[in-house]
Protein backbone atom coordinates (compact mmCIF):
# COMPACT_ATOMS: atom_id res chain seq x y z
CA UNK A 1 0.00 0.00 0.00
CA UNK A 2 1.28 3.35 -0.53
CA UNK A 3 0.10 4.70 2.46
CA UNK A 4 -1.19 2.21 4.92
CA UNK A 5 -3.86 2.13 6.89
CA UNK A 6 -4.00 3.65 10.47
CA UNK A 7 -5.18 0.83 13.23
CA UNK A 8 -8.49 3.75 13.20
CA UNK A 9 -9.34 3.08 9.91
CA UNK A 10 -8.87 -0.35 10.15
CA UNK A 11 -11.67 -0.33 12.92
CA UNK A 12 -13.75 1.61 10.58
CA UNK A 13 -13.48 -0.94 7.58
CA UNK A 14 -14.54 -3.96 10.10
CA UNK A 15 -17.64 -2.24 11.00
CA UNK A 16 -18.02 -1.14 7.30
CA UNK A 17 -17.99 -4.70 6.41
CA UNK A 18 -20.35 -5.71 8.68
CA UNK A 19 -23.00 -3.48 7.52
CA UNK A 20 -22.74 -0.60 9.85
CA UNK A 21 -24.03 3.30 9.08
CA UNK A 22 -21.12 6.20 9.80
CA UNK A 23 -23.73 6.95 12.32
CA UNK A 24 -23.36 3.82 14.08
CA UNK A 25 -19.59 3.37 13.73
CA UNK A 26 -19.60 6.86 15.45
CA UNK A 27 -21.66 5.74 17.87
CA UNK A 28 -19.25 2.63 18.80
CA UNK A 29 -16.17 4.13 18.25
CA UNK A 30 -17.40 7.39 20.15
CA UNK A 31 -15.90 9.41 17.50
CA UNK A 32 -18.33 12.09 15.10
CA UNK A 33 -20.09 11.34 12.13
CA UNK A 34 -18.01 13.42 10.60
CA UNK A 35 -14.92 12.18 11.66
CA UNK A 36 -16.19 8.24 10.31
CA UNK A 37 -17.14 9.96 7.24
CA UNK A 38 -13.31 11.51 6.76
CA UNK A 39 -12.18 8.14 7.51
CA UNK A 40 -14.06 6.63 5.03
CA UNK A 41 -12.96 8.92 2.47
CA UNK A 42 -9.44 8.02 3.46
CA UNK A 43 -10.16 4.29 3.12
CA UNK A 44 -11.11 4.43 -0.26
CA UNK A 45 -8.42 6.62 -1.55
CA UNK A 46 -5.60 4.56 0.08
CA UNK A 47 -7.02 1.65 -1.16
CA UNK A 48 -8.35 2.78 -4.46
CA UNK A 49 -11.96 1.64 -4.35
CA UNK A 50 -15.54 3.94 -4.95
CA UNK A 51 -17.28 1.87 -2.07
CA UNK A 52 -18.47 0.40 1.15
CA UNK A 53 -18.53 -2.52 -0.69
CA UNK A 54 -15.57 -3.02 -2.72
CA UNK A 55 -13.73 -1.73 0.62
CA UNK A 56 -15.11 -4.70 2.59
CA UNK A 57 -14.35 -7.35 -0.41
CA UNK A 58 -10.90 -5.39 -0.30
CA UNK A 59 -10.82 -6.02 3.34
CA UNK A 60 -11.62 -9.56 3.26
CA UNK A 61 -8.83 -10.09 0.62
CA UNK A 62 -6.40 -9.04 2.39
CA UNK A 63 -7.51 -10.51 5.99
CA UNK A 64 -8.19 -7.41 7.79
CA UNK A 65 -12.33 -8.36 8.24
Amino acid sequence: LPAPLTRREIQVLRRMARGATNRQISTDLNISPHTVKSHVIHIFNKIGVNDRAQASAWGARHGLV
